[in-house]
């Protein structure tokens, strides 16, 4: 019953009370993004931490052309805590993660000292045109949250042990570029914008060396544009199809790359 009385506000609570102390050795950072073939990022949260941490409190906000389909913590340093719960608002594109080892009657220990990823921003990204996702923290109000750890260590001057933790973290860009950046699988994105007027960029993904052909055909099945015929190197690419000498309608682009091919539909409207 209790763990379904508004858990985000329990961390929030929690970092009313504690002394603040300086980041010190814990830090809070972004590790490098994955992408995969399906348009989809996938950006892990990595903490370090020095002494134990009862609660964590990660207010971000990241920018356009995004959408934040989720926060996965599976196979990261916190699977194990009774709390894991991110609060999405993709309107303003901010996030809100509150993380507490212990939230039940069975006693989990506090998070153990060390480094690792805690959670997985995973991002669907709309805009094709943009280059990287920026990631900072914010602070909020109502209610109030602002990146913290929390620890219990007791003293002479704060008997009820436990201490605020601001961690160094401003923001970060992440790179969405083809630099480092090799897609695992063959791939072909809708077109964006769709329906568009009057020209739209597509997306494709190539896991290896490749002859590349991008073609794009009308109702009749005839082509009407070769967009791209060439050998290619594995990376992510995206190439734009300037259509104002075609006709509204509905089109249709295709790709063959090896063994690889697809084909999917888009709309011209004008």
């Amino acid at each position: 019953m209790t763990k379904r009385l508004q858990p985000m506000i329990v961390v929030a609570l929690v970092l009313l009370v504690p002394t603040l102390v300086l980041a010190g050795a814990n830090k809070f950072s972004v590790a490098k993004a994955v992408s995969s073939a399906d348009n989809m990022v996938v950006v892990p949260l990595e903490v370090t931490n020095e002494v134990e941490l009862a609660a964590l409190d990660i207010p971000l906000k990241f920018s356009a052309g995004v959408t934040l389909k989720e926060v996965d913590f599976k196979d990261t340093r916190v699977e194990y805590f009774d709390l894991k719960v991110a609060r999405i608002d993709n309107e303003n594109h901010t996030v809100v993660i509150g993380l507490l080892p212990q939230f039940s009657p069975e006693a989990k220990p506090d998070l153990a000292a060390g480094t690792g990823v805690v959670a997985n921003l995973v991002f669907q990204v709309d805009d094709p045109t943009i280059s990287r996702i920026d990631i900072e923290s914010v602070e909020m109000t109502n209610p109030t949250h602002s990146l913290a750890f929390v620890t219990h260590q007791a003293s002479a001057s704060n008997a009820s042990g436990i201490q605020l933790i601001k961690p160094d973290f401003i923001s970060v860009s992440q790179s969405l570029s083809t630099e480092g950046n090799v897609p695992v699988s063959f791939g072909l994105q809708q077109n964006y914008p769709n329906p568009f007027n009057p020209a739209t960029v597509i997306q494709y993904a190539i896991p290896n060396a490749a002859r590349v052909e991008l073609s794009v055909y009308n109702v009749l099945g005839q082509k009407v544009s070769t967009l791209v015929d060439e050998e290619m190197a594995a990376g992510n690419y995206s190439v734009e199809w300037d259509a104002s000498q075609y006709s509204s309608g509905v089109y249709f682009y295709r790709i063959v790359a090896g063994d690889y091919n697809a084909t999917k539909k888009m709309m011209l409207v004008k």
